[in-house]
């Protein structure tokens, strides 16, 4: 059985169709061995930590550009202490999500920008990867990720064309795809990722956003993860098995952290 690694949800941090237990049991048997759950807010770290234990997953702290207020500056030094109070924490897997959104209507993009970099010399500090949220911001964020070349990670829902995702993968970070590669209207992220190489890809579902065009109730899951692959594999004219291999081990790749989360519970259910 191909082996799945969901590298960016927010599962256990938004209401769920099903309780944990029985997700990450559905998720266990469809191949689903790790996920890397990813935060909004300071109050979502101490839950994703909690939930990432519970299912022997790895998680990301960071502040969401969506979210950010006046106090931004002041919970960025929370999120530097919770992060160097959990570095033995092996389930602590990177930063994230962090990034830019100039998508939502009036967007602060001078507060978004300078709590990014903050997170960013975080990320540097630590030598932890970092998961990025970019929303019509793909310039901007590669523009300031390039001051910190040390940094590497994953470009969480990429949605740009080939030419930014070569130029992406030229400065080492990669791509996550999940729910909309699998809209036939979704010509753009299709084209772009036929054009890459198999070593720069990463699935994700964004759990329980982004939801998949095959989707009964709006919402993704972890346990989607083989559908996609077998999405990829065809837009791509690849073996899916082959590719499954080689995405589960840019997962480590992207978040080296995660292998030992995997090797510690590899016979790990979920328990309560």
């Amino acid at each position: 059985m191909v082996r799945f690694i969901d590298t960016h949800n927010h599962v256990g941090l938004a209401e769920l169709d099903e309780s944990l237990e029985v997700m990450g049991r559905k998720a266990s048997s469809v191949g689903v061995v790790a996920g890397v759950i990813t935060t909004g807010c300071l109050e979502d770290f101490e839950r994703a930590r909690e939930v990432a234990h519970r299912l022997g997953w790895g998680y990301c702290v960071g502040l969401h550009p969506m979210y950010l207020h006046e106090q931004s500056d002041e919970d960025v030094q929370k999120l530097k202490k919770f992060v160097y109070e959990h570095m033995d924490d092996s389930h602590l897997v990177g930063i994230g999500e962090i990034g830019l959104d100039f998508y939502v209507s009036q967007p602060d993009k001078a507060l978004q920008e300078r709590i990014f970099k903050k997170e960013l010399e975080l990320a540097a500090e630590t030598h932890l990867p970092v998961s990025v949220h970019s929303r019509r911001a793909l310039y901007r964020v590669m523009a300031m990720m390039a001051d910190y070349p040390q940094v590497r990670g994953a470009l969480h829902a990429f949605v740009g064309s080939e030419q930014e995702a070569l130029q992406c993968v030229r400065r080492g970070y990669f791509l996550g795809f999940g729910g909309s590669m699998t809209y036939e209207g979704s010509k753009r992220v299709r084209r772009a990722l036929a054009s890459l190489g198999s070593q720069a890809l990463l699935l994700e579902t964004d759990a329980p956003d982004m939801a998949p065009s095959f989707a009964e109730n709006g919402r993704s899951t972890p346990v989607d993860l083989p559908r996609y692959l077998q999405e990829m594999s065809r837009i791509r004219g690849e073996d899916s098995e082959a590719l499954g291999r080689v995405i589960y081990e840019n997962s480590f790749l992207a978040f080296p952290r995660l292998r030992n989360v995997v090797e510690l519970t590899k016979n790990f259910v979920a328990t309560a």
